[in-house]
């Protein structure tokens, strides 16, 4: 809900942060909290305790948020280290496999691998997905077997505790970037109402403060408050120019300048 107000006699203007960038919105929202607590409760603005219940919530989410990622992160670093002992076992399966059914290699697709017709060749699985697919398949066949009767190269116990030891690690990574998106999405509402509600309040203030005079003053409550910006792209500290009044088609006037729209990253939510 961008606010717009303009004070066409100030020299001054105040810029909200982007409601995309959370950190920004996050360290408004703290800065704002920490003044209005230095107050008196009858002298802080109607929109004090939503705004510090919303930074509450909002602070949660975006720790469970780190806590998620870390989690994402970790399991994901662990299937890395599993990846070389993964084909080197499936390579021993292939080729324990490979000379039982020698004479028929079709029948290694009972232990899970692929086997190509044209060529006459039993293949080796490539993805993630496809080496658990081929271990659950192996230990599969392998148990329906009688112990006697079982490929002893690689050991199947072995096998059982490679396979169940990647299909952890493959569950907690998805859930870790489940409760991620999840957390990012709720920061995000969390943020952009937090947004409007400081803008809300700044105008409030600026109108039950300040007559609706744009001051620096506002800066003690964390907003920005900064120097219009000349025709010239400089900013006028001084100035020193003639007031323009209002409507005329040279006032830089005095402003409240929404946020604008920006492109967001999809990991993280912000801008």
């Amino acid at each position: 809900m961008p606010i717009s107000y303009q004070d066409f006699n100030s020299p001054n203007h105040i810029r909200f942060p982007n409601p995309y960038k959370r950190s920004d919105v996050i360290k408004l929202a703290q800065s704002f909290i920490t003044y209005e607590q230095t107050l008196p409760i009858e002298q802080q603005t109607p929109f004090t305790p939503l705004i510090s219940e919303l930074l509450d919530r909002v602070l949660t989410y975006e720790d469970e948020l780190k806590q998620a990622e870390r989690q994402r992160q970790s399991a994901a670093t662990a299937l890395e280290r599993l990846v070389a002992e993964t084909k080197e076992i499936i390579w021993n399966m292939w080729k324990s496999v490979t000379a039982k059914c020698s004479g028929k290699p079709v029948q290694a697709t009972r232990w899970g691998f692929e086997y190509k017709a044209q060529t006459g060749n039993v293949l080796l699985p490539k993805t993630f997905a496809e080496r658990l697919e081929t271990l659950n398949s192996y230990i599969a066949q392998e148990q329906s077997r009688t112990e006697a009767d079982r490929i002893t190269i690689p050991d199947l116990i072995k096998v059982m505790n490679l396979r169940d030891t990647l299909a952890a690690h493959s569950e907690a990574r998805v859930a870790g970037r489940r409760q991620r998106e999840s957390r990012v999405e709720l920061c995000n509402e969390l943020a952009m109402e937090l947004s409007n509600y400081l803008q809300v309040a700044g105008v409030y203030i600026l109108a039950m403060e300040f007559k609706f005079k744009l001051s620096k003053d506002l800066q003690k409550w964390g907003y920005v408050v900064s120097a219009k910006r000349s025709p010239n792209g400089r900013q006028d500290e001084a100035s020193t120019t003639p007031i323009p009044t209002p409507g005329s088609a040279s006032d830089g006037g005095g402003q409240i300048d929404a946020p604008a729209e920006v492109e967001v990253d999809a990991n993280t939510g912000e801008a």
